[in-house]
């Protein structure tokens, strides 16, 4: 009994391993022809070659090939599956013998003591075993080339999944193509970090915090991409997870955050513009998504002096999220301002600005009230304290 668990957990790395390298539309285009030119699609159809279904090989293609997800169907036998199962129909063997010779295909080493992709692909802070290096930062210039590399390679990767997860969160197509945002499917991780290798330097990968101390990119789990925009150009970069139950959410390069997040928009805003300074990507991105202008932090606290000069010629309305960090951060913003005698009015909200969005029909409408609102009692407390 206990070879027999040791094998079943043998196959079930070695299967995890193979999905997270196997490249389906190489490996669909090996047994099929897809009708009408559809490769370049994420689904297509295609006469099905497997043997023991017996077709003639003439008439309607009844295989259909979800690229996306690598799964394939039958409609004419009513029989479908993964690349797995796929495998042997083929070629007419058992399913360990499938995921054996797809391993040795793609050169996977089959190896109890080596971990599992996801730590191997963690960040430094983040691994089981630490090496104790420590890396030089890399300069502004170098680490924007490599950003925009980055973004580059995986922008030839299929996007859907990650525009979905914003769309379903209120933000559309547009304002996604806007900001830059990419994604890459878990599949393509190999690739891109072949990729990757072929561009920089290894010391180059690892000081920016795109590779760890074992050689992996870091960017695994997260994989939808945020670049900081600044001038036109990307100088950093943050990644959201899109599967639920995965803590932190979050994963950036190294260094600090080197600019507001949206800063470039403040560009092309007439002085005296109402701006508003909310938290994170998904915040910002949900009041330009309804035609507001605003800039995000990371974090409740993460707003630094040395930014509060490009603010200086808008109306500012603070609209962070309700818990306790953003009223202490609020709080401080408002000395911060008037320090430097600026104004700035808070906007109250029951949730955070996605959720305030998300769960309003007329959203924009009140939003822009609560701001008017929140305009109006901050031009009376101005006005009662010149008059002490």
């Amino acid at each position: 009994m206990q070879q027999s668990d040791e094998g079943r957990e043998r196959l079930r790395r070695l299967r995890d391993e193979i999905k997270e390298r196997i490249d389906y539309r190489s490996f669909y285009l090996r047994y099929c022809r897809p009708a009408n030119e559809q490769a370049s699609q994420a689904r297509f159809q295609a006469l099905c070659p497997v043997p023991s279904h017996n077709h003639s090989g003439r008439g309607n293609p009844s295989l259909s090939i979800d690229l996306g997800r690598g799964l394939f169907h039958c409609f004419s036998r009513d029989e479908g599956g993964d690349v797995f199962r796929f495998y042997e129909l083929m070629h007419d063997v058992s399913f360990g013998r499938a995921i054996n010779d797809l391993a040795r295909e793609l050169r996977i080493e089959d190896s109890s003591k080596q971990l599992p992709l996801r730590f191997r692909a963690a960040p430094d802070a983040e691994a089981t075993q630490q090496s104790g290096q420590t890396y030089e930062p890399l300069d502004a210039k170098r680490m924007g080339r490599v950003c925009e590399m980055f973004l580059e390679v995986c922008r030839e990767e299929e996007q859907a999944e990650g525009i979905n997860y914003l769309q379903r969160r209120g933000i559309d197509s547009r304002t996604i193509k806007r900001a830059g945002i990419t994604y890459y499917p878990r599949r393509a991780y190999r690739r891109i970090m072949r990729r990757m290798n072929e561009s920089f330097a290894l010391d180059e990968l690892q000081r920016s915090g795109l590779f760890n101390s074992r050689e992996h990119l870091t960017f695994y789990r997260h994989r939808l991409l945020f670049p900081f925009v600044v001038e036109n150009r990307v100088i950093y970069m943050q990644a959201r997870t899109t599967a639920a139950g995965v803590e932190p959410r979050w994963h950036n390069l190294r260094g600090g955050v080197p600019a507001l997040y949206n800063v470039d928009a403040l560009a092309k805003l007439a002085s005296n513009s109402i701006v508003y300074l909310v938290e994170g990507f998904t915040d910002t991105l949900t009041l330009a998504a309804h035609g507001f202008a605003a800039v995000g932090l990371v974090g409740a606290g993460g707003l630094r002096e040395d930014w509060l000069p490009k603010l200086a010629r808008f109306q500012i309305c603070l609209a962070l999220d309700p818990d306790e960090a953003g009223r202490r951060a609020a709080r401080r913003y408002r000395e911060m301002f008037v320090s430097r005698k600026m104004e700035v009015a808070c906007l109250q909200l029951s949730g955070d600005v996605n959720e305030f969005f998300r769960h309003r029909p007329s959203a924009a409408l009140e939003f822009a009230l609560l701001t008017e609102a929140a305009m109006e009692k901050r031009e009376i407390e101005v006005r009662s304290q010149k008059s002490e």
